[in-house]
C-alpha cells in the first residue's frame, strides 16, 4: 500500500512540475528550426544547485532518462537543413555543454553561484564575541548572498571547488561567534587566517558575518579565483565592516606569507614576502587530502598561532572513511604541540562532487573542531 501510495505522490508532483520525457523534445529526424533546438537546449541547462535544504531547489523540467543521447545525437548530426552556420555552431557549443554539465563536477566547466549565509537574527543576552556588526529587524537582512566562482577542476586543483565542509562552516558562523573569547573586541586590528581557503566562502562569510579582518591563504595556483571571489563580494563584505585579502601560504614553508602587491596593471602582480606572524584565530576547512597534509597544516599553526589564552583553532572535516587515520594524526599532532580540543560539533552537508544529473546532492557528515592552547 505504501508503494502504491509514494508511487501515485510521485505522479502527481510530476504532473503539478510539469516534467517532460526526452521524447516530447524536438527530435532530430522531425528537422526542427534552429530556434527550436535552442530554446529546448536552454530548457536541458543544468543550474549549479543550492546545498541548502530547506531552500526550495530548482527541479529539472524534463527527465534525466535518455538525455545524454539526445544531446549526443544533435552534436554528432550535420544539421543540413539548417543553412546559417553561425546557427549550427550555436546549436553544437550549446549541446555539447549540455552534455558536460551532465559529465560530473569534474567536467563541468567554470560554474558561479551564490551561497546564502545566515546572520544572527536578534540580539541575544550573551556577550558579543566579535566587534559589534549593525543589523537591521529587515528580513532581507537575515541572510547574506555570496558569490562564488569555480574555475573548471582538474585533480591537481582541488581547491578551486567549494567543498560540503566549507558551506557548512560558512552558514554556522553567526552560532560559533558566541564560542569565540572576546579578543576581538579588545583589538579591532586583530585579523582571522584562514588556511587552504580555496574559492574563500568561508573566509568572506566570517568577514561579513563578524564584522571583521580575515586574510585568506592558499598556493600561488589557487589565489588568482581566491581573489576574484573577494573581489566580487567586496562591496557587501564592507557594509557589513569587515575586510577579506588574499596572500600565498605554503604549508611546507609556513614562515612565509607572500601578499600580491597593490598594482593598477593588467599584468600579475609582484608579490610581497612577509616573514611569519601570529593570529589569535586559525581556521581551516577540510584540509585533508594526503598523508603529509596533518604534518604540514599543524606546523603551519603552529607557527602562526598567537600563544594567548582567547587564541582559537577552528577545523571542519568531512568525515570520509579514506582519511580516518589522517584525522586521527591530526588531533595528535595538535595535542603534541600543546593545544586541547574544547568543542566539537557534527553536521550533515550536501556535495555535488560525484553527481552528473543535477538531480540528487550526496550527503557528506562534517566534523567542526575547536582548540585553545592547553597551558595559556
Amino acid at each position: 500500500m505504501s508503494d502504491i501510495t509514494s508511487d501515485h505522490a510521485s505522479q502527481q508532483l510530476e504532473q503539478d512540475e510539469e516534467i517532460l520525457d526526452v521524447l516530447d523534445l524536438p527530435q532530430i529526424y522531425t528537422k526542427p528550426s534552429s530556434q527550436q533546438l535552442l530554446d529546448t537546449l536552454s530548457l536541458l541547462s543544468l543550474e549549479p544547485q543550492s546545498w541548502d535544504k530547506s531552500a526550495t531547489q530548482t527541479q529539472p523540467k524534463v527527465r534525466s532518462n535518455g538525455v545524454p543521447q539526445y544531446l549526443t545525437r544533435i552534436v554528432s548530426s550535420p544539421l543540413d537543413w539548417i543553412k546559417d552556420d553561425q546557427e549550427k555552431e550555436k546549436i553544437w557549443d550549446s549541446a555539447s555543454l549540455r552534455l558536460s554539465e551532465r559529465s560530473g563536477r569534474t567536467g563541468m566547466g567554470a560554474i558561479s553561484r551564490s551561497f546564502s549565509i545566515p546572520l544572527a537574527a536578534e540580539p541575544t543576552n550573551s556577550s558579543s564575541t566579535m566587534r559589534p556588526v549593525i543589523t537591521s529587524s529587515h528580513e532581507q537582512d537575515t541572510t547574506i548572498q555570496i558569490s562564488i566562482h569555480e574555475p573548471a577542476l582538474t585533480e591537481d586543483n582541488l581547491g578551486l571547488k567549494t567543498w560540503a565542509s566549507s558551506f557548512v562552516f560558512a552558514r554556522n558562523w553567526h552560532i560559533l561567534r558566541d564560542r569565540i573569547p572576546l579578543i576581538f573586541d579588545r583589538d579591532e586590528s586583530a585579523t582571522i587566517l584562514e588556511l587552504g581557503a580555496g574559492t574563500g566562502l568561508v573566509g568572506i562569510a566570517a568577514a561579513a558575518v563578524l564584522g571583521t579582518n580575515v586574510l585568506l591563504t592558499d598556493l600561488p595556483e589557487i589565489v588568482p579565483n581566491l581573489e576574484r571571489n573577494i573581489a566580487s563580494n567586496e562591496d557587501m563584505v564592507k557594509s557589513r565592516s569587515g575586510s577579506a585579502r588574499a596572500a600565498m601560504l605554503d604549508w611546507t614553508v609556513p614562515e612565509k606569507i607572500i601578499y600580491p602587491e597593490e598594482t593598477t596593471e593588467s599584468r600579475r602582480p609582484l608579490v610581497a614576502e612577509i616573514q611569519s606572524s601570529t593570529y589569535p584565530l586559525i581556521v581551516a576547512a577540510d584540509p585533508i587530502y594526503s598523508k603529509e597534509h596533518p604534518a604540514w597544516l599543524v606546523q603551519t599553526i603552529s607557527c602562526h598561532l598567537s600563544h594567548v589564552p582567547d587564541a582559537r583553532v577552528l577545523i571542519q572535516i568531512p568525515i570520509r572513511e579514506a582519511y580516518a587515520e589522517e584525522r586521527a594524526d591530526l588531533k595528535d599532532r595538535m595535542i603534541i604541540i600543546g593545544l586541547e580540543l574544547c568543542h566539537e560539533q557534527t553536521e550533515t552537508g550536501y556535495d555535488d562532487w560525484s553527481d552528473g544529473q543535477g538531480e540528487e546532492l550526496s550527503e557528506v557528515e562534517c566534523w567542526l573542531g575547536m582548540w585553545k592552547w592547553k597551558d595559556a
